[in-house]
Protein backbone atom coordinates (compact mmCIF):
# COMPACT_ATOMS: atom_id res chain seq x y z
CA UNK A 1 0.00 0.00 0.00
CA UNK A 2 2.02 3.31 -0.95
CA UNK A 3 0.72 6.12 0.81
CA UNK A 4 2.14 9.57 0.07
CA UNK A 5 4.14 11.51 2.59
CA UNK A 6 1.78 14.18 3.41
CA UNK A 7 -0.69 11.39 3.92
CA UNK A 8 1.72 10.25 6.30
CA UNK A 9 2.22 13.54 8.06
CA UNK A 10 -1.18 13.64 9.12
CA UNK A 11 -1.65 12.92 13.15
CA UNK A 12 -5.00 11.96 12.96
CA UNK A 13 -4.05 8.71 10.29
CA UNK A 14 -4.02 5.87 12.39
CA UNK A 15 -0.86 4.10 10.75
CA UNK A 16 1.02 7.19 11.57
CA UNK A 17 3.17 6.90 14.49
CA UNK A 18 4.28 9.82 16.39
CA UNK A 19 7.81 8.79 17.64
CA UNK A 20 8.77 6.90 14.87
CA UNK A 21 7.13 7.93 11.51
CA UNK A 22 5.17 6.13 9.65
CA UNK A 23 4.47 2.74 10.49
CA UNK A 24 1.80 0.23 8.47
CA UNK A 25 1.62 -1.86 11.17
CA UNK A 26 -1.96 -3.82 12.39
CA UNK A 27 -0.34 -3.14 16.13
CA UNK A 28 -0.40 -0.65 18.19
CA UNK A 29 2.86 1.21 18.72
CA UNK A 30 2.84 0.21 22.74
CA UNK A 31 2.72 -3.40 21.67
CA UNK A 32 5.39 -3.49 18.86
CA UNK A 33 9.42 -3.24 19.44
CA UNK A 34 11.81 -1.56 16.92
CA UNK A 35 12.77 -4.51 14.40
CA UNK A 36 16.37 -4.61 15.12
CA UNK A 37 15.50 -5.20 18.64
CA UNK A 38 13.08 -8.07 18.17
CA UNK A 39 15.55 -9.64 15.38
CA UNK A 40 18.52 -9.43 18.61
CA UNK A 41 16.15 -10.91 21.11
CA UNK A 42 15.37 -13.94 18.67
CA UNK A 43 18.79 -14.26 17.89
CA UNK A 44 19.77 -13.99 21.36
CA UNK A 45 16.67 -16.67 22.48
CA UNK A 46 17.93 -19.10 19.40
CA UNK A 47 21.73 -18.86 20.63
CA UNK A 48 20.31 -20.26 24.13
CA UNK A 49 18.89 -23.26 22.83
CA UNK A 50 20.27 -26.45 23.19
CA UNK A 51 20.04 -27.22 19.66
CA UNK A 52 21.98 -24.06 18.59
CA UNK A 53 25.29 -24.69 17.06
CA UNK A 54 28.18 -22.33 15.64
CA UNK A 55 27.35 -21.98 11.41
CA UNK A 56 30.11 -24.31 10.02
CA UNK A 57 33.01 -21.90 7.80
CA UNK A 58 33.30 -22.07 4.35
CA UNK A 59 37.04 -22.59 3.82
CA UNK A 60 39.64 -23.80 6.10
CA UNK A 61 41.93 -21.50 8.35
CA UNK A 62 44.78 -22.17 6.49
CA UNK A 63 43.13 -21.35 3.00
CA UNK A 64 41.50 -18.26 5.07
CA UNK A 65 44.93 -17.17 5.72
CA UNK A 66 46.72 -17.57 2.52
CA UNK A 67 43.78 -15.36 0.97
CA UNK A 68 44.38 -12.79 3.46
CA UNK A 69 48.22 -12.76 2.15
CA UNK A 70 47.22 -12.57 -1.39
CA UNK A 71 45.21 -9.85 -1.04
CA UNK A 72 47.64 -7.92 0.60
CA UNK A 73 50.16 -8.40 -1.59
CA UNK A 74 47.72 -7.44 -4.59
CA UNK A 75 46.70 -4.28 -2.25
CA UNK A 76 50.36 -3.41 -2.23
CA UNK A 77 51.56 -3.93 -5.56
CA UNK A 78 52.15 -1.12 -7.36
CA UNK A 79 52.48 -0.81 -11.27
CA UNK A 80 50.96 -0.69 -14.67
CA UNK A 81 50.01 -4.17 -14.65
CA UNK A 82 48.20 -4.57 -12.21
CA UNK A 83 44.86 -6.62 -11.93
CA UNK A 84 41.65 -5.41 -11.00
CA UNK A 85 39.84 -5.84 -7.87
CA UNK A 86 37.40 -8.33 -9.76
CA UNK A 87 39.46 -10.57 -11.90
CA UNK A 88 41.97 -11.01 -8.71
CA UNK A 89 39.07 -12.67 -6.28
CA UNK A 90 38.30 -14.29 -9.55
CA UNK A 91 41.71 -15.61 -9.55
CA UNK A 92 41.41 -16.70 -5.88
CA UNK A 93 38.40 -18.23 -5.74
CA UNK A 94 36.55 -15.56 -4.02
CA UNK A 95 34.21 -12.76 -4.47
CA UNK A 96 35.11 -8.85 -4.75
CA UNK A 97 32.78 -7.84 -1.66
CA UNK A 98 35.50 -9.58 0.43
CA UNK A 99 38.23 -8.42 -1.22
CA UNK A 100 36.94 -5.32 -0.50
CA UNK A 101 36.07 -5.79 3.20
CA UNK A 102 40.12 -7.00 3.55
CA UNK A 103 41.21 -4.02 1.84
CA UNK A 104 39.38 -1.85 4.30
CA UNK A 105 40.64 -4.10 7.11
CA UNK A 106 43.97 -2.98 5.85
CA UNK A 107 43.42 0.60 5.35
CA UNK A 108 42.66 0.71 9.00
CA UNK A 109 45.54 -1.18 10.43
CA UNK A 110 48.17 -2.76 8.32
CA UNK A 111 50.52 -3.13 10.69
CA UNK A 112 49.63 -6.83 11.78
CA UNK A 113 50.13 -7.73 7.44
CA UNK A 114 53.11 -5.82 7.29
CA UNK A 115 54.32 -8.30 10.15
CA UNK A 116 53.48 -11.15 8.88
CA UNK A 117 55.03 -10.10 5.48
CA UNK A 118 58.27 -9.36 7.18
CA UNK A 119 57.71 -12.85 8.88
CA UNK A 120 57.21 -15.25 5.86
CA UNK A 121 57.80 -13.47 2.58
CA UNK A 122 55.48 -13.12 -0.25
CA UNK A 123 52.86 -15.80 -0.13
CA UNK A 124 53.71 -19.18 -2.84
CA UNK A 125 51.59 -20.77 -4.49
CA UNK A 126 52.11 -24.04 -3.68
CA UNK A 127 50.90 -22.76 -0.04
CA UNK A 128 47.79 -21.59 -1.52
CA UNK A 129 47.41 -25.25 -2.92
CA UNK A 130 47.98 -27.03 0.25
CA UNK A 131 45.44 -24.93 2.22
CA UNK A 132 42.75 -25.50 -0.80
CA UNK A 133 44.24 -29.34 -0.23
CA UNK A 134 42.98 -29.37 3.23
CA UNK A 135 39.87 -27.48 3.05
CA UNK A 136 38.83 -30.23 0.44
CA UNK A 137 39.73 -32.85 3.07
CA UNK A 138 37.56 -30.67 6.03
CA UNK A 139 35.17 -30.51 3.13
CA UNK A 140 34.72 -34.51 2.58
CA UNK A 141 34.88 -34.74 6.28
CA UNK A 142 31.16 -32.44 6.78
CA UNK A 143 33.97 -29.59 9.08
CA UNK A 144 33.41 -27.27 6.23
CA UNK A 145 29.38 -25.96 4.66
CA UNK A 146 29.21 -27.84 1.50
CA UNK A 147 29.73 -25.85 -2.15
CA UNK A 148 26.43 -26.23 -3.13
CA UNK A 149 23.21 -28.06 -1.31
CA UNK A 150 21.62 -30.72 -3.73
CA UNK A 151 18.33 -30.65 -4.41
CA UNK A 152 16.16 -33.61 -6.75
CA UNK A 153 16.17 -33.02 -10.26
CA UNK A 154 12.76 -32.84 -10.56
CA UNK A 155 12.83 -30.08 -7.52
CA UNK A 156 15.07 -28.16 -9.68
CA UNK A 157 13.35 -27.76 -12.70
CA UNK A 158 10.37 -26.61 -11.18
CA UNK A 159 8.50 -29.95 -10.35
CA UNK A 160 6.89 -31.23 -7.48
CA UNK A 161 8.42 -33.29 -4.57
CA UNK A 162 5.71 -36.67 -4.87
CA UNK A 163 5.11 -38.88 -2.40
CA UNK A 164 6.42 -42.45 -3.38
Amino acid sequence: MLVSKRRARNNRDPLFDGAFGFWPSMYQPWCRSDPYDARMANLAKARKSPRYHKPRPWRSKDEAHMIRRYAFWWFTCRGGNKPSGRSWARQLGIGHTWLQKLVREFQKNPDEMWRLQAAEGDPKFTDLGDARECTREMRQRGELRPLRYKLQVSIARGGYKRSP
